[in-house]
């Protein structure tokens, strides 16, 4: 008798275990991962998925092999986070990504690197792609040039909103590209360039960025799409420092670059020029003590003060075996991505002096200025 009930008894428990498998089969395959937040580790990567209280519809994310992962979604409103990448944050990070597929129909959001710092609390995205509404919201802080793109810098002051550390008031700070990037091709995100550049425009990082890094896929309001992306470690960017490297010295008033237009005896002048050339390029070099070398790419030589300091001067150009100091020049921040580049020996600022043509003589003017004629952009 006992043996009957027992068989009867297991007969029962699976007819139940059936339905019940039946039910939690037709109900959202992903329901469980609509919970406000859920993260986790997969192939060595941290992965995480969050959604607002109030998100209606569906968000379907996917773990890929790897660093992939995949995400569609059809909502009526609400907004959700999503993506895969680091535990931890770095400033020296290089982010390594190709983005196989994006789509972002109604609504806002981009896929972008994303993170938090604390002390204080800061949201961070450096955005690489978006639908219909480029992020460009909040106050304008200029421009970085990093990857081979070009950066709008912005910050914006959130209230009671959402954060790593519950409802707070905090700020986000972000760079977004004048172009999005590419589909389908391997890219690069130097963190470290959009870090510097946001300190350089006065809204630094917090200094623990200890919290999780991804690159993340958002969405908000009504809107649906897709988005299917490979993360990697890109490496640590071996130059933290914004303004060491090769770049060409582009003039805020007249939008023409420092030229060393040939020129390789002592003493001859720099010019400004319209260019892309060899020549408009130039490797700032690290002299000790925050000062700087400047050296020509095509000719070798070095921007030189040459020891004049009357207003309208011209800038020289010398052998680069010299360490004088008027070959040395500290490059200070004027706000807004530009620069003022300063001569350690004559105290002068290189200046475009208002010329806008090609060859014109490149000037030097007393440190007081602060003209636009007097600040310079450092274009990678």
């Amino acid at each position: 008798m006992k043996q009957i009930l027992s068989l009867t008894m297991v007969l029962i428990l699976a007819l139940y275990s059936c339905e019940e498998k039946l039910v939690e089969d037709m109900k959202p395959k992903l329901e469980l991962q609509l919970k406000t937040y859920e993260s986790g580790t997969n192939n060595d990567y941290f992965w995480s998925l969050w959604k607002s209280d109030g998100l209606n519809g569906s968000v379907n994310y996917t773990n890929g092999e790897g660093g992939n992962y995949s995400v569609s979604w059809d909502m009526y409103d609400g907004n959700f986070t999503c993506g895969k990448g680091w535990s931890s944050g770095s400033r020296n990070r290089v982010v390594g990504y190709n983005c196989g597929s994006f789509s972002l129909n109604g609504g806002g959001g981009s896929m972008a690197y994303y993170g938090w710092t604390r002390n204080p609390l800061i949201e961070y995205y450096v955005n690489e792609k978006w639908g219909a509404h480029r992020p460009a919201d909040g106050a304008s802080l200029g421009t970085v040039y990093s990857d081979g793109g070009t950066y709008n810098i912005y910050t914006s002051w959130r209230s009671n909103a959402p954060s790593i550390d519950g409802t707070q008031s905090f700020r986000q700070v972000y760079s977004t590209r004048t172009l999005q990037n590419s589909s389908g091709e391997n890219h690069t995100i130097t963190f470290a360039n959009h870090a510097n550049a946001w300190a350089d425009a006065g809204y630094g990082l917090g200094a623990d960025i200890s919290p999780s890094a991804i690159l993340l896929t958002e969405a908000w309001g009504s809107s649906n799409g897709y988005c299917n992306v490979t993360v990697w470690d890109g490496g640590s960017s071996s130059n933290t420092d914004p303004i060491a490297g090769v770049k060409r010295l582009v003039n805020r008033g007249s939008g023409l670059s420092i030229d060393g237009l040939g020129r390789t005896a002592n003493g001859e002048e720099a010019a400004q020029y319209n260019s892309n050339s060899t020549n408009a390029h130039w490797n700032i070099v690290s002299a000790g003590s925050g000062f700087y070398y400047i050296v020509n790419q095509g000719t070798n030589m070095k921007l030189d003060g040459y020891g004049r300091t009357t207003n309208g001067d011209a800038v020289a150009q010398y052998n680069n075996s010299t360490t004088h100091v008027n070959a040395q020049w500290k490059i200070i921040s004027a706000g807004s991505g530009y620069y003022y580049i300063q001569n350690r020996g004559t105290n002068m600022k290189i200046d475009g002096y208002g010329r806008t043509s090609d060859g014109s003589a490149l000037a030097q003017y007393d440190s007081s200025t602060t003209h636009y004629n007097a600040q310079w952009q450092l274009v990678d």
